[in-house]
């Protein structure tokens, strides 16, 4: 029987796009099996030189079609020590004889001990990679990044996504506040500050049982704040810390303890509005913050409660962690987390360029004002 030559056209299409398919599936699987896909990086320094401990993801174990193999760990942990970080990494590189690629990037953590006053130098190994997220998720660790990297929380699931799930709800609950790497470099001059998430694992006074199973804890201990390169003395408790991240602009519902009724209560709230401007009272500028809150839930009371009390103790809790933050931190450490200069900058650019090579001056004589509105429905 004869074959047409439209027959035979079709024929050969077809052989070559099954070939071209099964070749790129290989080189795909080739491609991926010769680089070490970075979910999450910790950053240390110590004795001169950047320690770095990265989580890869580990392709599947035998008999398995799929990069993940969900009866086994897919999590790979590789180490590696340099000048710089990014000879840390190829220290990685050269240790397992893959390529380290940072697309997949979600998390960097780093120890206390790492100097931050230069971002654009710290920060050189990714800033040129154009498959780096600006957005991925920074954190401090409060012993050493490397144990954080170590830890693996599940026996099927990424650390990294662990981590990221206790920032964004821990914002979410106006706990503490998001730091991605697009923040460092909004805040990377000489005016501005940062607020980094710190988190631990196995919080002290955990049950020793509970620190040898699959699944240790992993809690935010605190919001650091890092100015002029270090890390500051000051803290911000998670419990002690709404009145700064209602108006940091991300968060949008707290819940807040009070003393009602002569005992203890918590009541959750929403953010309806919020906002800053800069004012001149006698001549003095004034910040004024401005902050509408919502009660959406009172709990933990039976009898019936008075809505003008709990919205007054509400503007009090606020009112004293807004004084605390800008007494302890803005005043104190010289570290504008509030962003006032930034402010100042817009509202008032001409007092600002009087004050340009001596901010932290600027912040001095300059008062803060915090006004609160709170509905109780």
């Amino acid at each position: 029987m004869r074959v047409s030559r439209f027959g035979i056209f079709v024929i050969f299409f077809c052989v070559a796009a099954i070939s071209i398919f099964v070749l790129s599936g290989h080189s795909h699987t080739v491609e991926i099996q010769q680089k070490l896909l970075c979910h999450a990086m910790g950053v240390d320094y110590e004795n001169g030189e950047y320690s770095v401990t990265i989580q890869a993801f580990k392709p599947s174990g035998a008999g398995s079609d799929t990069p993940v193999d969900i009866t086994k760990s897919n999590i790979e942990v590789v180490g590696g020590k340099g000048k710089t970080i990014a000879q840390a990494l190829e220290h990685c590189e050269t240790t397992k004889g893959k390529t380290v690629f940072l697309g997949h990037l979600q998390l960097i953590c780093f120890g206390r001990s790492v100097d931050f006053s230069d971002p654009k130098r710290l920060f050189e190994f990714c800033l040129k990679d154009k498959t780096v997220y600006l957005g991925v998720s920074i954190c401090l660790s409060d012993t050493t990044a490397k144990e954080l990297m170590e830890l693996q929380l599940t026996n099927s699931a990424l650390s990294t996504e662990n981590y990221t799930a206790v920032i964004d709800k821990n914002e979410e609950k106006a706990r503490s506040v998001k730091c991605t790497l697009l923040d460092f470099f909004k805040n990377s001059n000489n005016t501005s500050s940062v607020a980094v998430p710190v988190l631990r694992a196995n919080a002290k006074g955990e049950e020793p049982e509970k620190k040898q199973s699959n699944k240790p804890a992993l809690e935010l201990v605190s919001t650091a704040v890092i100015s002029g390169g270090k890390v500051l003395p000051t803290e911000l408790s998670p419990d002690n810390c709404a009145g700064f991240c209602l108006l940091h602009g991300k968060c949008k519902q707290a819940v807040l303890a009070l003393t009602l009724q002569g005992g203890k209560s918590s009541v959750q709230l929403t953010v309806k509005s919020r906002g800053r401007r800069i004012n001149t009272e006698n001549g003095r500028l004034v910040f004024n913050a401005e902050l509408t809150v919502v009660v959406q839930k009172v709990k933990d009371i039976v009898t019936e409660y008075q809505p003008q009390e709990v919205s007054q103790k509400v503007k009090e809790v606020l009112q004293r962690q807004f004084d605390e933050i800008y007494e302890k931190i803005e005043q104190g450490e010289k570290a504008d987390i509030l962003g006032v200069c930034r402010q100042i900058r817009h509202e008032y650019p001409k007092t600002y360029l009087e004050y340009e090579d001596d901010p932290q001056k600027l912040i001095e004589l300059t008062r803060a004002k915090l006004d609160v509105q709170c509905l109780v429905q």
